[in-house]
């Protein structure tokens, strides 16, 4: 949210008074000053009248100090709420991405988490075998949601958060739900036949949606996703890191990175084709 100037006099005025009795009200707020001017900024647009009224009462008069009404914050039920009504997809798998993390953290032993990873699995004495799923459809997806380690749910989740909001919000929640389910299933299917191991994490999919808003944005400027080619850039930088096996150095471990892979070409490949569908729409739409 842009800062409002509520104050702005010359540089001698000494503001230390009042920028105390606003602390002292709950007002948040800063004091900038140049060569000539001294600017009182606040973040709440709410306020700013009413603190630009407090300051003119104090310097015309000495009359005691008004209260600023505060208003109040919203109960954080009412905003997880309102962010649950625009952003159901983007939240609803964070929320399942958690969940998985913490089974995989509880079930020690695997019990449970068996029964979501791609491959079913037993154990034989010290040896590991591995059974490809068969009528078992929820395999296909599931590994998305499963996460091996702090670092693995955090990274995740942070970019899931940064880049699901923008294709939700700017685009809707079928199409996040249809390019993220698409992304997850054909990774896990490439990340499956490259390798016959156990494997999970949301990355094949954030790597899908920032591979598709990138495309996006270069076929279709105008409704562009902003989302900065540094991102871009470092997580390429990651992905050919583990490729070459660098990323054991910063203790993640075992990367999956066909899934990575797939999920940034598949992605892309999504990007080029509703940007095809949606230049062509509206070309018809100009027509008409």
């Amino acid at each position: 949210m842009a800062e409002i100037v509520v104050v702005d006099v010359p540089a001698h005025v000494d503001l230390e008074v009042f920028s105390q009795y606003l602390w002292r009200q709950g007002v948040s707020h800063r004091v900038i000053e140049n060569d000539s001017r001294k600017l009182l900024l606040v973040g709440d647009h709410r306020i700013a009248a009413q603190v630009r009224q407090a300051y003119q009462q104090m310097t015309d008069s000495d009359t005691d100090q008004p209260t600023i009404q505060i208003p109040q914050k919203p109960q954080t039920s009412r905003v997880f709420g309102q962010l649950l009504a625009r952003l159901p997809i983007t939240l609803s798998f964070i929320v399942l991405s958690i969940a998985g993390s913490l089974l995989v953290y509880v079930d020690s032993n695997f019990e449970w988490v068996r029964y979501l990873t791609f491959y079913h699995f037993e154990v034989t004495g010290s040896s590991l075998e591995l059974h490809r799923p068969t009528g078992q459809y929820w395999r296909l997806i599931t590994p998305i949601f499963l996460h091996f380690g702090l670092m693995h749910i955090a990274f995740n989740m942070a970019l899931l958060w940064f880049l699901g909001q923008r294709v939700e919000l700017l685009q809707g929640s079928r199409v996040m739900l249809g390019i993220s389910l698409l992304i997850g299933l054909g990774s896990n299917v490439l990340q499956a036949y490259a390798d016959t191991a156990i494997f999970g994490g949301m990355s094949g999919v954030v790597y899908g949606l920032l591979g598709y808003a990138w495309i996006w944005g270069l076929m279709r400027p105008e409704k562009s996703l902003h989302v900065p080619n540094a991102l871009l850039y470092f997580s390429v930088a990651m992905m050919i890191m583990g490729f070459v096996g660098a990323v054991g150095i910063l203790g993640i471990g075992n990367v999956a990175n066909v899934a990575h892979l797939g999920g940034l070409i598949m992605g892309c490949l999504i990007g080029v084709g509703a940007a095809v569908i949606d230049k062509s729409s509206a070309g018809k739409n100009q027509q008409l």
